[in-house]
């Protein structure tokens, strides 16, 4: 770990000109304007920040299923980043060289640009560190982050790093596809920030990278289709099934201990029931409890919310909502993917209790791609985001020998949800 010292004068000034400079690329870029992007769905075609104002003129046409699909096909991105780079990028190598303590104080000149492009865009990437102990990664990312929290009432199960009690493990193997989603928005609370420290990356081409969705722009093209509307007029259901840790599987049975996700012990941090459905009723959960001759005693929650939160920083509701919470989180996780979609772990309903299409999952889906912009990981890098501004995903991945990929994840401060506001639905430009 770098030892902190004495901070020597900066080496490079980051002025306010410069910070300013920053804000009028991402106006510029449509960051701070409620234009809505074009309605024609291509997701293979390139999508540049410039946002035309058609979004009321023209909604979207449904997606449209390739022949005999039956399952949700992510494509992640167009294959050109929705935003500029420039605006959220960080490349230490070549603007500071060697890091030394004193850059990871607050006072420091990265430190001041990585706030500058942060309170631009929402995000910050910064690559090329030299970084190799979790700990100065950690610190880096603090400098936007401030507090960090528990994953207190987490879907995933997710271990912690050793010695590194904030931060915590993916808690998903690496085979499995994670759809584009908002941590923690299937409950009351949720977290501001989310902080991703890279242990371990594959170099490899696309292998490995996470990749972020601007929900501003997702949001937006969203509400140019019928399912936009839906949405906003039905709200969601959320489901989650949680089994007990205390339940005695048979020792042989790899099949059986493939499809446990994570236990209710283990998401509200107690081995009491009572306790346990305390908690997920001051989240705003409805719980009831089912006894399962091979998963024990099943804690069964129920929350019904908005797909959209407001956000005062934007001052208008955004979708904040994927099809991360539905059945489709498993389509490729070892073990569970061969469960059948009604008794996976979590499950999704319109706010009315009827079931999503495919083609609804579909379009869904294609909203959060096409908005997308890759992380490509090297050893060393952070990357901090605004939890409600950003979804987060990547694709699953097969490594070759010798391979490794390993990614800390820090949970910023408690958010408490909203949910949207009905004078705060942004229109576009005519």
């Amino acid at each position: 770990m770098l030892e902190v010292l004495p901070q020597p004068p900066p080496r490079l000034a980051f002025s306010a000109a410069v910070a300013t400079a920053i804000l009028a690329i991402a106006v510029a870029a449509g960051l701070e304007s409620n234009a809505a992007p074009e309605p024609e769905l291509q997701p293979q075609a390139p999508s540049g920040p410039a946002l035309p104002p058609s979004l009321l003129q023209t909604p979207s046409p449904p997606a449209v299923l390739a022949p005999g699909q039956t399952t949700v096909i992510p494509r992640w991105w167009t294959g050109t980043p929705a935003l500029d780079p420039i605006l959220y990028t960080i490349d230490v190598g070549a603007t500071y060289g060697t890091l030394t303590p004193a850059d990871l104080l607050p006072t420091s000149a990265l430190a001041a640009e990585m706030r500058a492009k942060y309170a631009a865009s929402g995000l910050v990437y910064v690559t090329n560190t030299g970084l190799t102990d979790l700990k100065d990664q950690r610190s880096l990312a603090r400098l936007i982050m401030g507090d960090e929290s528990e994953y207190e009432g987490g879907a995933n199960p997710r271990g912690r790093q050793e010695g590194l009690g904030s931060v915590y493990d993916i808690g998903a193997p690496l085979e499995a596809s994670l759809a584009y989603h908002h941590e923690m928005t299937y409950k009351s609370h949720s977290v501001e920030t989310l902080g991703f420290l890279c242990k371990h990356a594959v170099d490899r081409g696309e292998v490995g990278w996470s990749f972020v969705s601007d929900s501003v722009q997702a949001h937006d093209y969203v509400m140019g289709t019928p399912l936009g509307k839906k949405l906003q007029e039905k709200g969601l259901c959320f489901v989650r099934r949680m089994t007990d840790a205390a339940a005695e599987l048979p020792a042989d049975d790899a099949a059986a201990k493939g499809q446990i996700y994570n236990h209710w012990q283990q998401s509200w941090m107690t081995d009491d029931p009572i306790e346990a459905q305390k908690a997920a009723e001051a989240q705003g959960l409805m719980v009831a409890w089912v006894d399962d001759p091979i998963q024990g005693r099943v804690m069964t929650t129920r929350y019904y919310k908005s797909a959209f939160e407001y956000v005062p920083s934007l001052d208008r509701n955004i979708m904040v909502t994927s099809i991360a919470d539905d059945g489709e989180w498993f389509d490729s996780w070892p073990g569970i993917q061969d469960v059948p979609q009604e008794e996976r772990p979590l499950e999704m309903f319109w706010g009315d209790d009827e079931l999503f299409t495919l083609e609804e999952k579909q379009l869904w889906t294609d909203a959060y791609d096409k908005f997308g912009v890759p992380l490509p990981w090297k050893k060393g890098d952070v990357a901090v985001l605004d939890n409600m501004r950003f979804a987060h995903g990547r694709p699953g991945m097969h490594l070759l020998p010798g391979e490794q990929r390993e990614l800390g994840v820090m949970l910023g401060k408690h958010y408490e949800l909203q949910e949207h506001r009905e004078d705060k639905w942004a229109t576009a430009v005519v």
